[in-house]
């Protein structure tokens, strides 16, 4: 069988173009390498959908995560609704001002209510604002009327169906008859007198070959050898990922442990310095292993755990490094990164400490990369179509971002997924005909 888009990967691109095309009546599969993961709301649903346990490290030591299961990294997101920064876009000839709206109703975006922001991220907002900084309630894609109070499980698999994710687009796909097949890894693009014709995959230690017309990539940093194997060497040399910073600190009764992730927050420095700053901490289990990882002597914190009130400074960082071969990858942090990190915690103690935590209960946890990117940018790897320079190839994740967002990505990613659809449904309508 002969699909009209076979689509490598299912997270938040993979998906959008998926359920966009069969919107418009085309034969689509979707493969996934990983499997599908119930929504648990837990360390063990955590585990399982991170590849390698979320243990991935860079040749220096950071970690940095990836996906692989069905729906990637957006079943782990805190569901904070970032709208696609124009000024990343716009030289490229890029507007997804109509994607973006219409996304907007379909990821329910919105302001939660007080109840669901909770005491505890009001108060953080307060000190905030009393020391000088400009914070706000952040827009979240999650569906208040199914939102539980005090859940804030939203990073470890929303176990009530509130929060938004690719599973929701890619459900709506094989509604519409999208194939799915789990535990399906490409390994090689199918190229025929210059034209992308389909997939090779291995699927329980057997080859298969699905043929397309169109061949999407949206698996992130494994598109990176699918397109070297295909001749598009330059894919993958430099690429982003958005480097974070977890700063926690002991507020007299006071602790985000239960409450909603990225509710408020502040984007005041995004523009001048690429900060983001936003009330998020890990999890028990991340918590310990950060602590391992930055010696023994850091290991008594864990005590505090539920103590802790945590605040995240997230950063457009330098695109740099490397991704070598599949994920084995050199990513450093580089003197212009650390300087945007550096002042970003500088902000945070401000505040945790306006808030009534002392200096001495502040701790900052090592850096690390939240959303691998960049890998294969529009204007390089792909153009502004995001098509590639094979006929037929196209990639649709935050691998095509010409630069690091700094931002929550969901969003940007569903409206280029939106953006490709349409494309493809414009340009290649004939291309599309069934065949009786």
């Amino acid at each position: 069988m002969e699909y009209d888009a076979v689509i490598v990967g299912t997270g938040i691109g993979g998906t959008t173009v998926a359920r966009e095309l069969t919107r418009r009546g085309k034969r689509v599969v979707m493969l996934e390498e990983g499997g599908r993961t119930d929504m648990m709301g837990n360390t063990w649903t955590l585990a399982m959908i991170l590849r390698n346990f979320g243990l991935n490290r860079s040749h220096e030591k950071s970690f940095i995560t990836f996906a692989k299961n069905y729906g990637g990294l957006s079943t782990l997101t805190a569901g904070c609704a970032a709208p696609p920064p124009q000024a990343i876009f716009a030289p490229y000839g890029i507007d997804l001002t109509a994607e973006t709206e219409e996304a907007r109703n379909e990821m329910k975006v919105q302001i939660l209510p007080d109840e669901l922001v909770g005491p505890d991220n009001l108060r953080l907002l307060e000190a905030a604002n009393d020391a000088g900084f400009h914070w706000r309630r952040m827009e979240n894609f999650i569906d208040a009327d199914k939102c539980v109070v005090g859940c804030s499980s939203c990073m470890l698999g929303c176990p009530t169906g509130a929060k938004f994710n690719a599973r929701v687009y890619g459900d709506e796909a094989m509604d519409g008859g999208a194939g799915l097949c789990l535990h399906t890894k490409a390994v090689k693009i199918l190229v025929e007198r210059g034209n992308a014709i389909g997939v090779e995959a291995k699927r329980f230690g057997r080859t298969a070959r699905y043929y397309g017309k169109t061949i999407v990539l949206s698996a992130g940093a494994a598109n990176v050898e699918l397109l070297r194997q295909a001749g598009i060497q330059e894919a993958g040399r430099g690429f982003a990922c958005d480097w974070l910073q977890f700063v926690g600190g002991i507020i007299p009764q006071v602790s985000t442990v239960r409450a909603n992730p990225m509710t408020v927050g502040t984007l005041e420095h995004y523009e001048s310095d690429g900060i983001a700053i936003l009330p998020v901490f890990p999890n028990w289990s991340q918590f310990l292993l950060f602590l391992a990882f930055m010696g023994p002597l850091n290991l008594p914190n864990f005590s505090k755990f539920r103590r802790y009130s945590g605040i995240m400074v997230k950063i457009r960082d330098e695109i740099s490094g490397e991704i070598i071969r599949g994920y084995t990858i050199s990513k450093p942090i580089t003197a212009a990164d650390r300087k945007r990190l550096d002042k970003g915690v500088g902000i945070v103690k401000k505040v945790l400490e306006k808030a009534g935590a002392k200096s001495s209960d502040v701790i900052a946890l090592d850096p690390l990369g939240a959303h691998p990117s960049a890998s294969c940018r529009i204007g390089e790897a792909v153009d502004s179509n995001l098509a590639t320079r094979i006929n037929g190839l196209y990639c649709c994740d935050a691998s095509v971002f010409p630069q690091a967002l700094g931002l929550p990505t969901v969003w940007t990613i569903v409206a280029l997924g939106k953006r490709l659809a349409r494309h493809l449904d414009n340009h290649h309508g004939g291309k599309y005909e069934s065949e009786v």
